[in-house]
């Protein structure tokens, strides 16, 4: 068989001359056991031969992108393994997600908070797109395949002037910034992918060529729907994490942030007050006769009587205030633009409000580390618990 006539791109390199079969025309010499040309992958194999050597070029392009594919999701992984921020994850799986699928020359992600979608990554566009924000109407006429499947989590692909007419529909709140921002004018193919995950849309997924309305491929779709799966699994495992996170500085009887809670947002709670000049009272409070309660009624009686505070704090507090379970009796309540004089006010609307007796002890911050302030607020409250008698 005369290689020069295979069906795939051939060199025979002679002493002085390189013979191309007409596949090969163009093809630089290789380097190595593999040469990327014009946006292709080949493995090179060499043959020797009486007549010279023979280069055989088998392309692997389906191969090289899945493998490039899977080691940008593998760092993505990495990410999250050292808990990098949710944003920054992203932003790693879109850029591999561009420079793995073919034909992508940039892409956006949209994450979901609520019924709105934001975008939270971005490349290949201005950064002055992040924060742009549509609406979950405006995202499904984006998506333009239905409610069906967009919770399956299918692709679509639009092409030419089909991305300018729904771009028209679907923009409305955020068309100004898409347009001038987002390049809808130079887009030739756009990619489109729910991210979905237990029939939850989670957010979307955009890549977009600006050379060809053929730009996406099968390799295409089925690339971006590994990064779509990993983008789905890697926001669950996010979201797990939080949870996690918020359960951690939550007193689980009575839904209140629980000391940890307090110890992390006093120092920034101090840092805006002192910022913005306004006072910042501490009231530590405490549930009087809890233990007679427990003993005279039961437990459950007692756990009722802790929510019954906890929920009397939350609807005291107002905008800017914070209420924390210490543990066992004990409750603290930050209340910045709250005067130290104007505690007792705010101390007796809560009695009014409770069937139970409780004490408190309050003070205006000014100086001093958390622990000195919470035992200068609870000698206050024991004070108040002894003027009055309680047990």
């Amino acid at each position: 068989m005369n290689l020069l006539q295979a069906p795939y791109p051939v060199l025979l390199l002679r002493e002085k001359e390189v013979v191309r079969n007409p596949l090969a025309q163009g093809f630089p010499l290789p380097q190595g056991d593999t040469l990327a040309w014009q946006g292709r992958v080949y493995q090179v194999a060499r043959l020797e031969a009486e007549e010279g050597t023979y280069l055989l070029f088998l392309e692997v392009s389906h191969l090289a992108a899945q493998a490039r594919g899977f080691t940008g999701l593998l760092q993505v992984l990495r990410g999250l393994l050292q808990h990098e921020e949710p944003e920054g994850l992203l932003q790693d799986l879109i850029q591999e997600a561009v420079a793995a699928v073919p034909g992508a020359e940039a892409g956006s992600i949209l994450l979901r908070e609520g019924a709105h979608f934001y975008l939270v990554a971005q490349e290949g566009f201005s950064q002055k797109l992040l924060g742009a924000r549509t609406s979950l109407e405006e995202e499904l006429a984006w998506y333009g395949l239905g409610v069906d499947n967009w919770v399956k989590g299918r692709p679509r692909v639009l092409k030419g002037e089909e991305v300018r007419r729904l771009s028209s529909l679907s923009t409305v709140e955020a068309r100004p910034a898409f347009f001038e921002h987002g390049r809808l004018l130079e887009i030739q193919a756009t990619l489109g992918l729910p991210i979905v995950l237990e029939g939850e849309v989670l957010a979307v997924m955009n890549l977009d060529s600006f050379r060809s309305p053929e730009a996406f491929g099968p390799l295409s779709l089925e690339l971006a729907q590994a990064f779509a799966l990993e983008a789905a699994l890697l926001l669950k495992a996010l979201k797990e994490r939080q949870a996690l996170q918020e359960a951690a500085r939550t007193d689980p009887l009575t839904g209140l942030l629980n000391r940890r809670a307090l110890e992390e947002a006093f120092p920034y709670l101090l840092e805006e007050a002192r910022t913005l000049g306004e006072p910042l009272t501490l009231i530590y409070w405490d549930l009087n006769g809890l233990k007679a309660i427990n003993d005279r009624e039961g437990h459950a009686a007692g756990d009722q009587a802790l929510k019954h505070l906890a929920r009397a704090l939350l609807g005291l507090s107002r905008k800017r205030d914070l209420a924390f379970r210490l543990g066992g009796d004990e409750f603290v309540s930050l209340h910045l633009g709250l005067k130290g004089e104007d505690a007792p006010a705010l101390i007796a609307r809560l009695r009014e409000s409770l069937p139970y007796s409780v004490a408190a002890g309050s003070l205006e911050v000014e100086e001093g580390s958390l622990e000195d302030l919470l035992a200068e607020a609870d000698r206050r409250m024991y004070q108040n618990k002894r003027s009055k008698g309680d047990p």
